[in-house]
């Protein structure tokens, strides 16, 4: 079985967009039922899967740890998807250093790579804002699914972000401007926000002047309360899940649909009348992560993957 120093967190087991209804149950290896069934990968053939769901399952029943009736609930649930039909994730970030390697960056600051597998923004003497980019590939209709987890010091909360469909941040782009609302010239990571579309990572609390929008916000077009964020404690790892299909986007974190937008022409940024409007989020870009830069943004990430919805 699987090294599971992060539990899947939802709720049920999924199998890629099918919720079989099963509960995700811990199991005493550490890992949960959608841990260890490997739904994401591209399986040769639909049958191949299925096959896989039985052994584990009723492996799960030997071992006394899943009843006869939720093996069944899975068999027949994996029957029924589409797991082996179509693409499976493609591992962007699997906590090598080899793939680690295979990103860039732009602006101020920066991401470390930890002994434990994950990478965390940079802060302090080092910080700063800037993008941490998957440069090999360019995605028009996907789901990306990452894990991220609050780092920051003492009793704060970070802040951070994910961001899509963004164009290359190797120099200035026509149209994207390298500025936050007019200022900060000449950071090659404000093309990200600017022309492409922030999926916020913040849970801090409404007070004290904290950044308003919260974690599954589309940053400035669609934004989120705390509540409607659905916090977790600090140092606990969150699934998120960003879908984006035409220009409709989904966020899911940890199996609940917290926020949907549909980015129609025209949206101006609220608040920042210099930044473009919505009509310059494209239907294609790059995938990146956010470093804050402020002392308190400690935020780390780890297994980043993506598949194509189209």
């Amino acid at each position: 079985m699987p090294s599971c120093p992060a539990p899947d967190a939802r709720p049920t087991v999924v199998f890629l967009d099918a919720d079989t209804g099963v509960d995700n149950a811990a199991l005493a290896s550490g890992c949960t039922l959608n841990d260890v069934i490997d739904d994401e990968r591209s399986w040769r053939h639909h049958g191949l899967f299925v096959a896989h769901v039985v052994r584990v399952g009723y492996g799960l029943v030997a071992d006394g740890e899943l009843s006869r009736r939720d093996a069944r609930a899975l068999v027949v649930a994996a029957a029924r998807s589409d797991v082996g039909k179509v693409p499976g994730y493609t591992s962007l970030f699997d906590g090598s250093a080899e793939s680690f390697a295979d990103w860039a960056y732009a602006g101020d600051g920066g991401f470390d790579l930890v002994d434990d597998g994950t990478i965390r923004s940079r802060v302090g003497a080092d910080g700063g804002f800037g993008t941490l980019w998957y440069p090999d590939e360019q995605f028009t209709d996907f789901s990306l699914r990452l894990q991220f987890r609050d780092d920051a010091p003492g009793d704060q909360r970070g802040n951070s972000g994910v961001q899509v469909r963004f164009p290359a941040l190797w120099g200035p782009v026509e149209g994207c401007p390298t500025t936050f609302n007019g200022s900060e010239t000449g950071n090659l990571s404000w093309i990200a926000v600017n022309c492409g579309h922030e999926i916020q990572v913040n849970d801090s609390p409404e007070t004290g002047g904290n950044d308003p929008r919260k974690t599954g916000s589309i940053y400035g077009f669609a934004d989120l309360n705390l509540a409607q964020a659905m916090p977790t404690p600090k140092g606990t790892w969150n699934d998120l899940e960003i879908r984006v299909v035409g220009q409709h986007y989904t966020v899911i974190r940890n199996g609940v649909v917290i926020n949907e937008f549909e980015n129609v022409p025209g949206l101006p940024f609220p608040g920042r009348p210099n930044d473009p409007d919505s009509s310059s989020r494209g239907l294609v870009g790059y995938v990146g992560l956010q470093a804050h830069g402020s002392p308190q943004d400690v935020v780390s990430y780890r297994n980043v993957r993506v598949r194509p919805l189209s």
